[in-house]
């Protein structure tokens, strides 16, 4: 046997004896997706692009299910600065396109 092999299996087997797993007990962060919250500061090009807190967020028009007043599948072009908005961004483009948004 190799010496990297005979290192591998006696470092699983003492992982396994302290009671490691290989699965991942929690999920990955890279797949959760990340709440944003807060009003619309401004809307540029049509609702493609919001600032909520900051930050600008992109918003697909294919992509992205826009919900105004509890109403879904809305243009986005109906978004407007002042609305209350909360949503969930992908894990595509740095977390910094809406999958979801819902506003009121």
């Amino acid at each position: 046997m190799k010496i990297s092999t005979v290192a591998f299996t006696s470092a699983l087997a003492i992982g396994l004896a302290m009671g490691f797993t290989a699965a991942p007990t929690t999920p990955s962060l890279a797949m959760d997706p990340h709440k944003v919250s807060g009003k619309i500061e401004s809307v540029k090009r049509e609702g493609r692009r919001v600032m909520i807190n900051g930050k600008e967020y992109s918003i697909s028009g294919s992509r992205t299910n826009v919900c105004i007043g509890g109403k879904c599948d809305e243009d986005r072009a109906k978004l407007k600065a002042g609305m209350s908005c909360e949503g969930e961004t992908s894990s595509k483009k740095k977390g910094m396109e809406f999958k979801k948004v819902s506003c009121k």
